[in-house]
């Protein structure tokens, strides 16, 4: 009876030990490397019974291709990414814009149209929010994490780890909105 009181008082110490969990920070959601890319099929709906039914649906592809790394002003090293557009995949892509990007220990930044974004924060986590356009002059965007290191499945492909930024996810009566980037 002894022994087994004295095995049990160590598997007790042993569960109750407190190390510590390393930290995921979710850095691998925002790639940095020269060269990476990504593929986004876009459909883009407007629908408004205000102005007579007016409904349009576009559908396109957008690339975004990692360019080489520059030095901004605050001393960070920052990407360029080169965007190109294309209707359907049997077009060539056409390049429309170049936006820059950088990551920092706490933040993923992304420069459109000469907005500052803040696209994510690290450490991933679901009690995390904050606000996209803390650093541009637009009206509050709150942002926030969802399904995080789940499985995403698109037609084409399956994703075994993904996050999604939650950007707006408002219904009511007569509206629905939603943004999200996974």
């Amino acid at each position: 009876m002894r022994f087994l009181t004295f095995i049990s008082f160590f598997i007790i110490l042993a569960c109750n030990k407190n190390e510590p969990k390393p930290i995921i920070y979710g850095y691998e959601y925002f790639p940095v490397s020269q060269g990476h890319y990504q593929v986004n099929n876009v459909v883009d709906m407007f629908h408004d019974e205000a102005l007579g039914a007016v409904h349009h649906t576009n559908y396109y592809q957008i690339k975004e291709v990692i360019a080489e790394a520059l030095v901004d002003e605050e001393g960070d090293t920052i990407q360029k990414i080169r965007r190109y557009q294309r209707e359907n995949d049997t077009l060539s892509w056409e390049i429309q814009d170049i936006w820059t990007q950088k990551r920092t220990a706490t933040t993923a930044e992304v420069v459109e149209e000469n907005d500052r974004m803040i696209k994510m924060v690290f450490a991933i986590a679901y009690n995390r929010n904050w606000n996209g356009n803390a650093l541009n002059n637009e009206d509050a965007l709150n942002c926030y994490y969802e399904n995080i290191y789940e499985p995403y499945d698109l037609p084409v492909c399956r994703f075994d780890s993904t996050v999604i930024v939650e950007k707006e996810n408002f219904l009511s009566v007569i509206d629905y909105s939603r943004q999200y980037e996974v």
